[in-house]
């Protein structure tokens, strides 16, 4: 298992962020959305019809289910999420390696996702902002959904971070 360094890009960074969270909130762990692709038997599913794809395919279909579970509780206009950023940077993750591909199960993935955070926090139910647009490409910011995301999971409840847009 990979473990996220400071010598990793941010996008990596990020990158690996989506992986642990989407595999969290799959259905099979703490059912946040209604898929399971990122676990070994989502992976070996898509293997058959993607073989040399099979975990972008993964992180695509469950980015695409969190996208909807997000979206449905912060709207769409005037505010980014872990899985609805700007356009020019989600163009920089879709090829940004991930580090943690290799974390499939629920405690290796909410370890990890500690790690990330790298503070406990107790955070709230619903949405709540954490920083601004042109403030997402940071470390501050990758601990800080890290955080909030970890409390979360295990509080057992469901907590949206997200940014702000300059023009809000």
């Amino acid at each position: 298992m990979a473990t996220l360094t400071k010598s990793t890009s941010i996008l990596s960074q990020f990158s690996s962020l989506r992986w642990l969270v989407g595999l969290l909130g799959s259905k099979k762990q703490f059912g946040w959305w209604d898929c399971s692709f990122l676990d070994e038997t989502g992976i070996r599913f898509l293997s058959t019809t993607f073989p040399r794809s099979a975990r972008s395919a993964a992180i695509q279909a469950t980015s695409d289910a969190a996208q909807r579970i997000h979206d449905q509780s912060l709207g769409k206009v005037g505010c980014y999420h872990l899985f609805r950023f700007p356009i020019s940077i989600e163009d920089r993750l879709r090829n940004a390696p991930m580090e943690v591909e290799a974390i499939l199960e629920k405690d290796a993935a909410l370890s990890a996702l500690a790690k990330v955070a790298a503070a406990s926090i107790k955070a709230p139910s619903g949405p709540v902002q954490i920083g601004v647009e042109k403030r997402i490409l940071t470390e501050t910011s990758l601990s800080e959904l890290a955080a909030h995301y970890h409390s979360a999971f295990t509080q057992g409840i469901r907590c949206y971070p997200y940014f702000s847009s300059e023009t809000r």
